[in-house]
């Protein structure tokens, strides 16, 4: 039986795939490999056949990231699970290093690593986005979305994922901070230092599911309420849940703004924006129109605007 099953969902990108399925293959011993093709339309069949090492699973109708990674999790047979988007890549030996980690503390849930950041051709940025948290009880982290893991980070006891439940195919481009909140609200978390996977790092127009910041992030906000049902949560005041609550939009909000003004402005990325704007307005009112968000971001417009 393998050691660690890793299952890459893929549609229609079938340029980026022989590339990610081959840094799962080095990143461990004993590693299974599922794509699962999400109704591709176009020559992902035939990349895939010539593809080694990998097992190929095709679904005839579209079901989205969370529904197809779902179909990885039923195809696969190892007790580990890491998730890999086609566009991503695992360094070697990182799968060997978080499986050692989890068969060292059997009641941990998953374990999360640092991430190299990449542009969208792969090549490192120079930042590295590493777990500040200590490990250990994670979920109060992971409910404020105070807690950076992405599929690519973290390798999952499947035991504990299916404790929970499947994905949810309700909340697409944030299953998995879903998830990884709903595994943490029972098990703890292990964090490692180490750098595990290179992460494309998403553009407005480079067609990836977490580009779209702003939507997914007033997704997060509105989905929040749902995960104050989990029963540690439930068991919370209505002062507690609030302040949770309020520091959650704030940092919302913050980083909406940061993004703005560092990076879609300079870049004269004016749609992006004003999505982003349009989205901290919508969360708080206040915050965005705070003096020091407005005028920044009032100086950068004019600027734009003048130029273009």
């Amino acid at each position: 039986m393998p050691r660690v099953s890793v299952i890459i969902p893929t549609h229609n990108r079938p340029a980026r795939l022989p590339q990610a399925a081959a840094s799962a293959g080095a990143a461990g011993h004993d590693v299974e490999i599922i794509v699962v093709d999400d109704a591709s339309t176009d020559e992902t069949a035939e990349v895939c056949q010539t593809l080694a090492g990998i097992r190929y699973v095709r679904i005839e109708r579209n079901q989205g990231v969370a529904g197809a990674r779902n179909v990885g999790i039923f195809e696969s047979t190892a007790p580990y699970i890491a998730f890999l988007d086609d566009d991503d890549l695992r360094l070697p030996g990182s799968l060997d290093l978080q499986a050692d980690a989890l068969d060292q503390n059997s009641d941990a849930g998953f374990v999360c690593g640092a991430m190299i950041m990449a542009d969208q051709n792969h090549q490192p940025t120079g930042e590295i986005i590493r777990p500040r948290h200590a490990g250990g009880d994670a979920f109060w982290e992971l409910l404020e979305l105070d807690f950076p893991v992405m599929p690519l980070s973290a390798l999952i006891r499947k035991e504990c994922l299916l404790r929970v439940g499947l994905l949810n195919r309700q909340v697409t481009t944030i299953d998995d901070w879903d998830i990884f909140t709903r595994i943490a609200e029972i098990h703890p978390v292990l964090t490692m230092q180490e750098p595990v996977g290179s992460y494309r790092r998403p553009t407005p127009d480079s067609a990836q599911g977490s580009s779209a910041r702003a939507s997914q992030l007033r997704l997060a906000a509105r989905h929040q309420r749902r995960l104050f049902l989990l029963p540690r949560a439930a068991a919370l005041t209505w002062k507690q849940r609030g302040a949770i609550r309020r520091r959650t939009i704030d940092r919302v909000c913050e980083t909406l703004a940061w993004s703005t003004v560092n990076e879609h402005l300079p870049a004269r990325r004016l749609r992006a924006a004003l999505e982003n704007i349009g989205a901290a307005l919508a969360l708080d009112p206040a915050f965005a129109l705070r003096a020091g968000f407005r005028h920044k971001t009032a100086q950068k417009l004019r600027r734009e605007f003048r130029s273009a």
